[in-house]
């Protein structure tokens, strides 16, 4: 009796390209979207030849496309320890995929031990400064504090720093423009110039980053446009917002109508101003008429809180022009969507 039916993988003599032919078939199925048929062929592939960079990159994307992210990142963990495939490309899909796993620790833990032996190459730098400064802001036993700016730690945590202002990802960006406030990290005073004057980014972000400008005293001229409206300041000679004359004004009209008459009305309008004025910061209201603007924003509170109102009355007790009051409602109105997400997200970050 032979042993011609048992022999084993390796012993099998395939024809030439064939693994290369199975690579290709499963990139075809994954372009269409099929996972589980890409998987398939991935697999084979790697059967017949284990140490194929491209068949086992391929079953990782497999994974990832039928949401298999646990199996997914059990695969990419074995291409780095065995050393198969483009290292710090498998690093950038491995890491990423702890993050979606929500294992922030491990990131912290890989990424400084990687950053630790200085040989990042540089087109992977900022994707990996990132993902360590997202990754450390949700860590709970991995925040930042003074001790990262110690000479030891400086240059990786202001390296870190610098991609978390440059993230494509809101709530990096945001942790990284805190982080900045908190340590007081002047080094990176170009990179909050350039968040400020940023167009693409949220208008709430970049007034923080021009009071943080403010409270550094920096005295050259930046030029900030928001919406239609464009002007240059210097931020050491701003005003912040809500203590500028026109801010108290409104605040003060607000109170003397209803104080007494209705808080919780009272509280509503001044929300409303506050975000708003955080919202358009350096911009001053147009038309500045403080009067006005406190009638518009009562007027706009009332209707958030499903209240009756009577706008000729109550442009009467303000002692304002109704064209003025509707031109400024048009424009909270216009704003009353980002206005009420900044309310709800950010607006505590500022207190003035």
């Amino acid at each position: 009796m032979t042993n011609e039916h048992h022999h084993e993988p390796q012993n099998i003599i395939l024809f030439p390209g064939v693994v290369k032919r199975l690579v290709e078939e499963g990139m075809d199925e994954l372009k269409r979207k099929n996972g589980q048929k890409a998987l398939q062929l991935f697999s084979q592939a790697e059967t017949y030849e284990p140490t194929s960079a491209q068949a086992r990159f391929g079953v990782v994307l497999s994974l990832i496309e039928l949401n298999r992210q646990e199996e997914a990142v059990e695969k990419t963990k074995a291409l780095l320890n065995e050393g198969i495939g483009d290292y710090y490309e498998t690093l950038q899909v491995h890491v990423s995929l702890l993050v979606q796993l929500s294992r922030y620790e491990e990131v912290v833990h890989l990424l400084e031990t990687v950053l630790s032996e200085n040989r990042l190459p540089s087109e992977h730098a900022e994707t990996f400064y990132e993902l360590l400064h997202f990754s450390r802001q949700m860590s709970s036993s991995q925040a930042y504090d003074a001790s990262l700016l110690d000479e030891e730690h400086k240059k990786e945590t202001e390296l870190e720093l610098r991609a978390g202002l440059h993230a494509t990802n809101e709530p990096a960006k945001w942790k990284a423009l805190q982080t900045v406030k908190q340590l007081n990290v002047k080094a990176l005073l170009k990179d909050v110039r350039e968040l400020a004057a940023d167009e693409n980014a949220k208008a709430l972000m970049r007034t923080y980053a021009l009071v943080l400008l403010h409270d550094w005293n920096d005295r050259m001229p930046i030029v900030i446009k928001k919406e239609e409206r464009s002007m240059e300041v210097q931020p050491a000679e701003l005003s912040i917002p809500g203590e500028r004359d026109i801010d108290k004004a409104i605040r003060e009209a607000l109170e003397e109508q209803l104080e007494q008459e209705d808080p919780v009305l009272l509280q509503m309008a001044r929300q409303l101003h506050h975000t708003y004025l955080l919202i358009t910061y350096p911009f001053l209201p147009d038309p500045p008429n403080p009067k006005a603007w406190a009638c518009a924003f009562h007027l706009v509170a009332a209707e958030q809180l499903g209240l009756e109102t009577d706008e000729e009355d109550m442009v009467d007790c303000y002692g304002c022009k109704r064209f003025d009051v509707l031109c400024a409602s048009n424009e909270i109105e216009a704003l009353e969507k980002d206005i009420l997400l900044e309310s709800q997200d950010q607006n505590q970050w500022f207190h003035t």
